[in-house]
């Protein structure tokens, strides 16, 4: 394979700077936008070292998660730093954030109930439409893996009590009504 070049890192920009621009902002908020330039710097400085055609949209969302990983390191780094400035006297800005409402709240109370990359697995698939093996490329995992997880993931946010009342009212299956249909057109064991 001819090796890539910065032609092909403009192409990747084209095709996929809006959609990793959206991933990034629904994880961070503008912050998180901001990011997306240093995606393509990685990119350009790994431009020898970029993956196959076909996978290289998941890495780029790859190099954006760990991107953002390290921002909110360093954002948890900082508000540590203020947190101990303050308990010595020192002010610091208030950095409370107000909680979400209503369905988007219940959304947020149940996937922060998630572990992290299950979490993460939940947003690539579902928000970013990532392929589940273009997600586990993403997440490191195997796609056998990810899709184990992901199925968990998914039970166990159907279950979530803030999200009961967001679920529609469920009609009984095919089976189910089949079932009832037979039972009464039976006459009575006696």
């Amino acid at each position: 394979m001819p090796a890539s070049s910065r032609v092909d890192v403009e192409e990747l920009y084209r095709r996929h700077a809006a959609e990793l621009r959206g991933y990034l902002y629904r994880r961070a908020g503008q912050a998180g936008a901001d990011l997306l330039g240093d995606v393509f710097v990685v990119a350009l400085q790994r431009v020898d070292d970029l993956p196959e055609p076909d996978v290289r949209r998941a890495w780029l969302f790859g190099t954006a998660r760990r991107l953002l990983l390290a921002a909110d390191r360093e954002n948890r780094r900082r508000h540590q730093a203020e947190r101990e400035r303050a308990r010595f006297g020192e002010t610091v800005a208030d950095t409370s954030v107000a909680g979400g409402s209503g369905q988007a709240g219940a959304v947020q109370a149940a996937l922060a109930s998630l572990r992290e990359p299950d979490r993460e697995l939940i947003r690539l698939t579902e928000w970013e439409r990532l392929s589940i093996t273009e997600a586990a490329v993403v997440l490191g995992l195997r796609p056998g893996t990810a899709r184990v997880r992901l199925h968990r993931a998914r039970r166990t946010l159907a279950a979530h009590p803030a999200l009961a009342d967001l679920s529609p009212v469920r009609s009984p299956s095919r089976a189910e009504v089949g079932s009832q249909r037979s039972s009464l057109s039976r006459p009575p064991q006696g």
